[in-house]
């Protein structure tokens, strides 16, 4: 299980979602809203946490296009009995108090779309709710995920929008990927990065602060170790049992440059 998350991380040598500006938002999974046991909860948001962004006519997650069913609340209610979800979800639906009349949109996955990354792509439908929840059955549980607060939003849009990377390098087993912000310093870069899960940055940092952790639950362990070498370079080094993946933030006037570096046992 751990060896198979460190391969998730190794997800980002392609760009893990699109920016554009049509309106797109963002979503994170909702983890008080799995009817699970505690314990596959934590195993579930592992294999689940992740951004999605959509717009009224397609949803995109790690890569799978979803296109928006065209038609009316008949057509979504034919769609999900066809595919049993009334019945086979009704716990759920019952537990959250969800009907047919809290169903704003329904996507399905693009045929023409399955690239590698989709190949493993559990999910087939993704359900637009009345509040802008993106509601995924996956595994005979819904799952949920909300849109993102405006200010991260914004964080995350203005680090798209500011994005220059190179071709990734590699090297047998590693590879290196070099990106520039510009108009950004470390931190704004860190604290972007930071509101994606998958990065493991779970600490609010402070320039010119030194320390290490340990971020430990059922489903991973991850040492990280930062280190600031002056006010204008920031090392981060996470360990997993798959391997380790380092961070070198480097401050060049009005741009950050970023080296993040992947190497699996």
């Amino acid at each position: 299980m751990k060896k198979f998350l460190f391969g998730c991380i190794l997800l980002f040598l392609v760009p893990y979602f699109t920016y554009a500006s049509n309106n797109n938002h963002y979503y994170l999974l909702i983890k008080d809203k799995i009817n699970v046991e505690n314990k596959e909860k934590k195993w579930l948001a592992s294999i689940l946490n992740n951004f999605i962004v959509g717009n009224e006519q397609k949803i995109k997650v790690l890569g799978c296009n979803f296109k928006r069913v065209k038609g009316d609340k008949e057509t979504i209610y034919n769609q999900l009995t066809k595919l049993n979800i009334f019945e086979d979800y009704n716990e759920d639906l019952k537990k959250y108090d969800l009907s047919l009349n809290k169903f704003n949109g329904l996507y399905f996955i693009e045929p023409s779309n399955l690239s590698e990354r989709c190949m493993g792509f559990n999910y087939e439908i993704i359900i637009l709710l009345n509040n802008n929840e993106l509601m995924i059955p996956y595994n005979k549980h819904l799952v949920f995920y909300k849109q993102l607060a405006i200010t991260d939003e914004n964080k995350i849009n203005n680090f798209k929008r500011n994005e220059n990377c190179l071709e990734t390098k590699y090297f047998e087993m590693e590879s290196t990927k070099v990106c520039f912000y510009k108009n950004m310093t470390i931190l704004d870069v860190y604290e972007a990065m930071s509101i994606n899960p998958t990065y493991e940055f779970r600490k609010k940092i402070k320039q010119g602060e030194d320390f290490s952790d340990i971020y430990e639950d059922d489903y991973m362990r991850v040492e990280v170790e930062y280190k600031w070498k002056g006010k204008n370079k920031l090392e981060i080094v996470q360990y997993f049992d798959g391997g380790e993946t380092s961070y070198t933030f480097v401050n060049q006037e009005k741009r950050t440059k970023l080296i993040t570096k992947f190497s699996p046992d």
